[in-house]
């Protein structure tokens, strides 16, 4: 007798996929992306059949509501630590190159080294004095962390300075920079 509520649940199962769009709508108004909610309401197919023994069939749908909701709420956590990884490692990067343009033996040695470094000393000395001081102690190896314990502000503040001191170094230098990069790419720090 347990063949019949099987094939039964299992024919509820083909028709709720038949009708998958509801799914496929309720999906995508979390996570903004077609294909991903086709995976995750596939993902929650796959559940409801390994759950299907446990589960009485008034209950499938609501399961598979449930399941979808969870599986995109785990989607967007996912992702968002993604993003969060990727601009991480984006402002490390960009805080790196501009570092490196502004350390490089290449920039102190050259035809245009001397003139380089005096628009950098102009440029800082026009800036705020906390924003130029913050900016000199990344330049001299301290973390953001040991920067913000100095001054007793947060990394973010430190964050938001260093980006105020490296868009007006930006300004300051930008007929420079197309040769700082191609003094740096000789040197093989770029290769």
């Amino acid at each position: 007798m347990t063949a019949g509520p099987e094939k039964n649940s299992k024919k509820t199962v083909e028709r709720l996929y038949n009708q998958r769009a509801w799914l496929l709508l309720l999906a995508n108004s979390y996570v903004q992306n077609p294909e991903a909610s086709e995976d995750i309401v596939n993902d929650s197919f796959i559940s409801l059949l390994e759950n299907i023994d446990r589960l009485e069939e008034p209950v499938l749908k609501s399961f598979l509501a449930t399941t979808v909701k969870n599986k995109c709420l785990n989607w967007l956590k996912r992702s968002n630590c993604r993003k969060l990884i990727h601009e991480n490692l984006k402002i490390k990067a960009t805080d790196a190159c501009n570092i490196n343009i502004l350390e490089a033996d290449s920039i102190h040695s050259g035809i245009f080294g001397n003139e380089i470094q005096s628009l950098c000393r102009d440029a800082l000395e026009k800036m705020n004095p906390m924003t130029s001081k913050i900016f000199i102690d990344r330049l001299a190896g301290l973390s953001y962390k040991e920067i913000a314990d100095k001054y007793g502000i947060t990394q973010r503040t430190v964050s938001y300075e260093i980006s105020k001191a490296l868009s007006v170094l930006k300004v300051t230098l930008k007929d420079y920079l197309p040769l700082v990069l191609l003094m740096l790419s000789g040197n093989g720090i770029y290769h």
